[in-house]
């Protein structure tokens, strides 16, 4: 099973769902919406945890994610680090060459699927991101 995900993009975006909620200090949670590299398929963080790292909806960024120890309730979980301060255009251009076509990997199975996307997940293209 993949442990680490050295290096994708993602758009954050403010998680949009009936299930989504405040957390302790009334932030609601991020998600982060894969553009290029590998990306576990478990990609929301709290909007406290968010904010402390400085990431901001609307923006892209370069991450990495590390594999914690597991949930019990939750299953397996992951801290994302921004390895970058918000990207242009041209340099999600530049990375997106580099770090190869989106992967959104399933953490559940040990297999990695490369056309896996989870239902109710849509791709973020391009376009949308550099407009």
């Amino acid at each position: 099973m993949k442990k680490n995900f050295d290096g994708f993009i993602a758009k954050v975006e403010m998680l949009k769902s009936e299930k989504a909620s405040e957390d302790k200090n009334g932030l609601y949670p991020v998600i982060l919406l894969g553009i290029a590299g590998e990306i576990p398929n478990r990609s929301v963080i709290s909007g406290t945890f968010a904010q402390n790292m400085g990431i901001e909806s609307g923006n892209v960024y370069l991450f990495q994610a590390t594999e914690q120890a597991e949930d019990a309730i939750y299953g397996r979980k992951f801290t994302f680090m921004p390895i970058s301060k918000s990207l242009s255009a041209v340099e999600v251009l530049q990375a997106k060459q580099y770090l190869g076509k989106l992967k959104i990997v399933d953490v559940e199975f040990e297999d990695v699927d490369p056309d896996f996307v989870p239902d109710g997940i849509k791709h973020v293209s391009l376009e949308s991101v550099i407009s």
